[in-house]
């Protein structure tokens, strides 16, 4: 349950941090344009709902238009991308697998994230089964009625029937018994319901129709369904509803002022049609169009209808013009917004570095967080709580200490290094990189090619065998000469020397991670530089193997030596950063099993897939992902266990049963 919870959260932050930004210029923009309109109350009822109509769709529009410039963008930055993505290291192969640290419970700030997205999405579903709901009353009302071509309608005008023609539909009416308000729907075969008492009144049943057919001319049904589609996907902002209300008010204006626009139709017969109407019920006012849909804006139509001497025709062509101004306007301003525009690590102060296994040789895709400051842990503790929450998609995370992270990594890392090693899916990948803000990858990018990498690109840190200096610490030592400079100003230190022992044992790319001057750096170099290694070896085969060496100089005595002073020192290679770690084993003796727990010997967390043999046989078995194993044996007697695990020195133990 917590995993499921994490993984909402997650989802909700992503949407989230794609969507604010574009959500406040939207609702910035609109409420500007929304707040003119209802100040210029003068403005032609066309131009009012061609204006709403525009900024409502602008934001779907926008949010679709944000995502095709972000695609396009990652699309055309790709091939770049992967050209300079610095290559930090390999590690262990697929076999080997670590355990976070335990969670110590749920995040708060993901519940909430959990418990706000749920009630988003339930929300979501209540509208959008509203919608299919009114469709399928709408379909079961149109099956229960008997249609005919409005063009066989007796008693219909003229003017009707060249209006009937122009929409260039089969437009069928029927009528009912009961007394409705006058509704269309449909958009490929739209239906006229009237009440059967306009029948006996042509000139009010003409009047009724040619209001119907203004609705079907101008697409009403459809811009109206696209209406609450949008409503049902945005139902939590404000603005949407206030502006689906206000383009139903409209809409009824914009179609009186069209149908008033003929000259042969009596304002006062059309006005008080509309009075008739008002009291009667609708059918399906939420998917429907009606002729009167709310009675809250009658005053406000006859008031037009009565009052102006002379209705304006209004040229499509502007009406459209202003429409698409106002939406490419807002959807445009959406879309120039970035979609990472909230990130759990700043990476103005974390040098964040991905390195995907494209070639399947390690089993897991790496990411490292390289710490910029100091206090950084504490500073995003709920991000490392998240991160290590996340134990379907991550293998291990490990934090290196400041000294361990310089000796791997370099003086940039002297702040700490957390190491995340998540599965080789493209899935538990792309997770992680959202939780931590950075982009995700295409899947495709990451299936295995044939291609070799260049041992100078790709290295191992630890591997089953690890390089040996041939002729031991020694005989390198021998060759350390301390620099003169450095014995006059009274310089000692460590210098530490990172490289790579290449498939033939040769230091390549020797490099000083932390120095103390005084030419003891170049010293270092030097010796370094002459090294001679047997390969490491992982599978049987020698593989390039990241490699760092501490070289201390020291002089004779904890004095300062001025110059002159014939003061002599002394330089010490120590042994390497990359020696193996130690484990422990706690075995319990059990009826016909051997039963144990493998645990990290510093930080006693589980090993998991440590290799645990009965030495002597072919006997085995591997530790869980809590580093419990068990191991079934016979009769009594002597036995020897032997504990395995990349990294880790080997160790053994004797049970007598």
């Amino acid at each position: 349950m917590d995993i499921l919870i994490l993984q909402i959260a997650d989802l909700a932050e992503s949407i989230f941090d794609a969507i604010w930004l574009p959500l406040v210029i939207w609702t910035v923009l609109t409420t500007v344009v929304w707040s003119g309109l209802r100040l210029m109350k003068n403005i032609h009822p066309v131009y009012q709902y061609h204006t709403r109509m525009a900024l409502i769709f602008s934001l779907p529009a926008g949010l679709f238009a944000l995502v095709a410039v972000n695609r396009i963008a990652e699309w055309i930055s790709t091939s770049a991308t992967e050209a300079t993505l610095k290559v930090i290291m390999l590690s262990s192969p697929v076999d080997v697998t670590f355990i976070p640290e335990e969670s110590t419970g749920l995040p708060l700030t993901s519940v909430i994230q959990a418990i706000l997205f749920t009630m988003f999405i339930l929300g979501m579903i209540y509208f959008i089964s509203r919608i299919f709901m009114h469709s399928y009353n709408l379909k079961k009302l149109r099956s229960s009625c008997s249609f005919k071509p409005i063009k066989k309608l007796e008693h219909l005008s003229a003017n009707n029937i060249g209006l009937a023609l122009a929409t260039g539909k089969n437009v069928q009416i029927t009528f009912l018994d009961s007394d409705i308000i006058p509704v269309t729907f449909g958009f490929r075969n739209p239906v006229i319901l009237l009440p059967a008492s306009l029948k006996q009144q042509p000139d009010k049943m003409n009047l009724a129709i040619r209001h119907e057919l203004t609705h079907i001319s101008q697409h009403d049904f459809f811009s109206h369904l696209m209406v609450i589609i949008t409503e049902a996907f945005f139902w939590f902002h404000p603005l949407v509803h206030i502006l689906k209300r206000e383009l139903i008010d409209y809409r009824e204006m914009r179609c009186d002022n069209m149908v008033l626009s003929e000259t042969s139709i009596s304002r006062k017969e059309y006005a008080s049609l509309l009075l008739e109407l008002i009291p009667m019920p609708n059918l399906n006012k939420e998917l429907s169009v009606n002729m009167a849909q709310e009675s809250s804006n009658l005053k406000k139509r006859i008031t037009m209808i009565t009052q102006q001497t002379k209705t304006q025709q209004i040229p499509k062509w502007s009406s459209l013009l202003l429409l698409g101004i106002v939406f490419l306007t807002t959807a445009f301003a959406m879309a120039c917004t970035d979609m990472q525009t909230q990130q759990i690590f700043d990476e103005e102060e974390l040098d964040l570095m991905t390195l995907p296994d494209r070639n399947g040789d390690r089993g897991y895709h790496q990411i490292l967080i390289i710490y910029g400051e100091e206090g950084q842990t504490e500073k995003h503790a709920d991000a490392l709580e998240k991160l290590r929450a996340l134990q379907g998609p991550i293998y291990s995370i490990t934090t290196v200490p400041g000294e361990d992270a310089v000796s791997q990594f370099g003086d940039r890392a002297r702040h700490g290094v957390i190491q995340i090693n998540t599965r080789i899916d493209a899935e538990s990948y792309n997770t992680v990189l959202r939780v931590l803000g950075m982009n995700t990858v295409d899947p495709e990018s990451l299936k295995p090619q044939n291609s070799s990498s260049s041992s100078q690109d790709d290295f191992f840190v630890v591997v089953e065998e690890m390089p040996e200096l041939i002729g031991g610490l020694g005989e390198l030592q021998q060759q350390i000469r301390y620099p003169e400079m450095a014995q006059r100003a009274g310089i000692e230190g460590r210098v530490f020397v990172q490289f790579i022992v290449d498939e033939n044992g040769d230091v390549l790319d020797p490099q000083i991670i932390r120095g103390i001057g005084g030419g003891a750096d170049e010293e270092a170099l030097r010796v370094v530089s002459q090294a001679k290694f047997t390969p490491g070896m992982q599978r049987g085969r020698p593989v390039p193997v990241q490699y760092s060496l501490p070289i201390s100089f020291r002089l004779t005595n904890d004095e300062s030596v001025e110059s002159g002073s014939g003061q002599t020192g002394s330089a010490e290679v120590e042994a390497p950063a990359t020696m193996e770690k130690r484990m422990i084993v706690e075995v319990r003796n059990n009826d016909e099993k051997l039963t144990g727990k493998v645990l990290d010997g510093e930080t006693r967390q589980p090993l998991a897939g440590a290799n645990i043999t009965l030495a002597g046989s072919n006997v085995g078995s591997s530790s869980d992902m809590d580093g419990n194993f068990s191991i079934d044996v016979d009769g009594s007697g002597e036995y020897e266990l032997i504990f395995s695990y990349i990294g880790y020195e080997k160790a053994s133990l004797s049970i007598t049963r």
